[in-house]
């Protein structure tokens, strides 16, 4: 384990458990076990075909984006249609650039690329967007990130461009604020949440570019850098200020080296690098989701680095999920099924959840799109 990885895990643990047992008075909750296993109860059928990036479901209704079409399409647990809502392309009502997309109070907040904050109503119309003071300064990234979290009256989201300052920048991660709190009363927004020193991203060395996820809880922000095997954990409040790191502990999670220089596509290219794609949370728990990455000589042999062969991807990919109980620690490590694409939202580890079948893998074609409906077993 590197420098930057060593964290001090079992103060940082016990540290944590009592904190997070005085948050949520976790000693009230009775769990027999901590380890897991993943169970794909079932499947629904929508009838709609789509070319899915981004979507969610939460409180029963799933939202999902289909980018061919600038199409959102509402539909609930048995997979039957709601709302469907097509935006001109082109003049007002446009929806462009769209990446994620948050429920809150039966409405639906979208972040985008390049300016301000999407609004739609229950019945997907857009109501009007939240104006940042700024143009965004990202140029694509991960699909269907946690980026965008509701706190109080308050919205945290990824939206870089501060002062135009762009997060493709050498140290970016390491010398700007990461994230945005926008006031909805106020209409104003203010960066905050500074990395700290437990991270690789603090340091002078150069690594991958990041992806950021993170979540709410208990008044406590959990927030991960894509590939770093690390939670930072940090206090809501009008600083948000860093409280503590701890480590994932993945049994693979492959990773670029630090080096002196910043990377060339090129040398990024000669692997595919582990990556946290998903964190969520419910008064107890903290679910993240990962993939181990491949390594140079896999990535190599099979020529994975052309287009032609991205689909092959989950041959050699492994995708995995992990809890975290505030009073026991992390769970077992849980495989996902290749066959599982995309995970829209994890409400709770007992709730039902859903994520989009991955019909390139399994070689069918459907006119319909099809989600497994999923819960997490404890054993």
């Amino acid at each position: 384990m590197s420098k930057f990885y060593q964290v001090e895990i079992l103060f940082i643990l016990g540290v944590l458990m009592i904190a997070c047992s005085e948050r949520v008075n976790d000693s009230q909750v009775k769990v027999d076990s901590n380890f897991w296993e993943l169970v794909i109860l079932d499947s629904i059928q929508v009838d709609y075909l789509a070319d899915i990036r981004e979507g969610t479901f939460s409180n029963g209704i799933g939202v999902i984006k289909d980018i061919s079409r600038s199409t959102l399409l509402k539909f609930d647990s048995l997979g039957k249609v709601l709302v469907k809502k097509e935006f001109p392309k082109e003049g007002p009502g446009t929806v462009r650039w769209l990446e994620t997309l948050l429920e809150h109070n039966g409405e639906f907040f979208g972040t985008t690329s390049f300016k301000n904050i999407y609004h739609f109503d229950q019945d997907l119309t857009l109501k009007g967007s939240l104006d940042m003071p700024f143009l965004g300064e990202a140029r694509g990234g991960s699909y269907n990130q946690n980026n965008i979290v509701f706190w109080k009256d308050k919205l945290l989201l990824w939206y870089p461009g501060r002062n135009g300052v762009s997060p493709y920048k050498n140290y970016f991660y390491r010398d700007h604020a990461l994230l945005e709190l926008y006031d909805l009363k106020t209409k104003s927004s203010k960066p905050v949440v500074k990395t700290p020193l437990t991270s690789k991203y603090s340091t002078d060395d150069f690594f991958g570019r990041p992806y950021l996820n993170f979540t709410i809880e208990n008044d406590s922000l959990y927030l991960t850098f894509s590939n770093e095997p690390i939670v930072h954990v940090y206090v809501m409040g009008d600083s948000i200020s860093w409280e503590r790191s701890f480590d994932i502990l993945p049994s693979d999670f492959k990773l670029l080296p630090g080096k002196k220089t910043p990377y060339t596509y090129q040398e990024e290219m000669k692997m595919e690098e582990a990556r946290i794609h998903g964190i969520y949370s419910d008064q107890h728990n903290i679910i993240v989701t990962y993939y181990g990455g491949i390594d140079e000589d896999t990535f190599t042999n099979h020529e994975l680095k052309e287009r032609g062969n991205f689909s092959r991807y989950p041959e050699f990919l492994k995708n995995y999920l992990k809890i975290y109980h505030c009073e026991y620690g992390w769970s077992n490590e849980l495989v996902i099924p290749s066959k599982v694409k995309t995970i829209l939202n994890i409400e709770s580890v007992d709730k039902v959840f859903f994520a989009l079948r991955n019909d390139d893998f399994l070689g069918e074609e459907q006119d319909y799109t099809t989600f497994y409906k999923i819960q997490l077993v404890r054993k």
